[in-house]
């Protein structure tokens, strides 16, 4: 089997002729690039070429967001607006004029509305490039006072929306039988966690939601279109596996706030993909114990960068038996478990050895890293991974 058909019979249910192996590398990748300690037998390799060489599958579900050919790409982050050319559609401002200025490693961007002015401002330290990062840092978010839920709204209801297929389709010619391209939705799952995530910060969004809730979902109301319109482009795609929402944690994106907005939307869009033959992925990377009986509920096909004990609460155990063969896990080692510095040699062997005698021949899991393979992670440690799936 190839990777792709090893990854779509996992979804399936089946069990393929070995476990799927497809962690994300590239921020390992750009790291190791960056301070120039990229083992020097892929020094001259791309990263799918990479995933060659080590035996892997081609990674290609959260896009690689410093793929962006044109400077203006990433402008639009802080609003959580993004034009990475794999993205099967294309966005762009109507009726806003948008002012762009460059500070060193900070873009100031500056939109004006006949509703009022907004302010963003995003930084990309060396610090983040050092680790691999590739979204820059929101410092001044678009909302910072009552007024702005006014200006925000108008700039959302402006947005245009048109597929672009171009990108997505050239990075399924690269990766080919390598892996599943995913049709890329949104990294979040509705506008209500649109606003927490990029537009307030954490705690003024529910600061927001209990003072001026009606105005809160009034924005929400605003911002239906546009995902409406997303959901709708890629989901006509050619994408087998389409990526909605992600970083839940049931501490922030609690079980209440979960179960009254995200699960839902969720749920809606899961039918409707499901009536398609397509799969629904979601980005399942945090605390994830007390959501995952909600996570049955939304029906979604794949939970994406499962991360367990150590770095969460939840053993892996536990997990695939609480999803009950009804949801892929994708993930499943610990991005700690690769750098020698939180783990030794031994206990990361042990713990290897142990998941592929429990889980090597199994269906609904494609072994990944979550939530990434990070810049100090052994290459050693990788490779001894890939040995153990080609022997699984």
């Amino acid at each position: 089997m190839t990777d792709r058909e090893r990854i779509l019979a996992a979804v399936r249910g089946e069990t393929p002729d070995r476990l799927p192996w497809v962690p994300r590398l590239e921020f390992w990748y750009r790291a190791r690039l960056r301070d120039g300690t990229l083992p020097a037998e892929l020094r001259s390799l791309t990263l799918t070429e990479i995933a060659d060489r080590l035996g892997m599958g081609c990674y290609s579900s959260v896009p690689d967001f410093t793929g962006c050919p044109d400077a203006n790409d990433m402008v639009d982050r802080a609003l959580g607006i993004y034009q990475v050319p794999v993205l099967p559609y294309a966005t762009t401002l109507d009726k806003v004029d948008r002012r762009v200025i460059r500070r060193g490693q900070e873009t100031v961007v500056e939109y004006n509305t006949p509703l009022g002015a907004i302010r963003t401002v995003t930084v990309m330290t060396d610090e983040m490039l050092d680790a691999g990062a590739s979204v820059p840092w929101i410092v001044v978010h678009a909302f910072r006072n009552v007024s702005d839920f006014e200006v925000i709204g108008y700039i959302f209801s402006h947005l245009k929306v048109e597929p672009r297929l171009g990108g997505y389709l050239a990075r399924r010619r690269e990766v080919g039988e390598r892996g599943v391209v995913v049709g890329y939705v949104s990294g979040t799952a509705c506008p209500i966690q649109h606003i927490m995530k990029e537009l307030m910060p954490l705690e003024e969004f529910f600061f927001a939601l209990h003072d001026y809730p009606e105005k809160v979902q009034r924005l929400a109301e605003q911002m239906a279109p546009f995902y409406q319109q997303i959901q709708e482009v890629v989901a006509e795609s050619s994408a087998e596996v389409v990526l909605l929402g992600g970083n839940y944690d049931d501490s922030i994106t609690h079980p209440p706030f979960f179960e009254k907005y995200i699960l839902p939307p969720l749920r809606d869009y899961a039918e409707m993909l499901h009536r398609q033959g397509k799969y629904l992925m979601t980005h399942t990377d945090g605390e994830n114990r007390r959501l995952l009986p909600l996570y049955l509920r939304a029906t979604f096909d794949i939970a994406d960068s499962v991360c367990p004990y150590p770095m969460t609460h939840c053993r892996l155990e536990d997990i695939r038996e609480a999803l009950a063969d009804r949801i892929t896990i994708w993930g499943g080692i610990p991005s700690t478990l690769l750098c020698s510095s939180s783990t030794t040699e031994e206990e990361f062997r042990r713990t290897v050895d142990e998941l592929f005698q429990r889980y090597g021949r199994e269906s609904h899991f494609v072994l990944g890293v979550s939530d990434m393979v990070t810049a100090d992670a052994e290459w050693d440690r990788l490779r001894y991974i890939t040995e153990k799936v080609a022997k699984a």
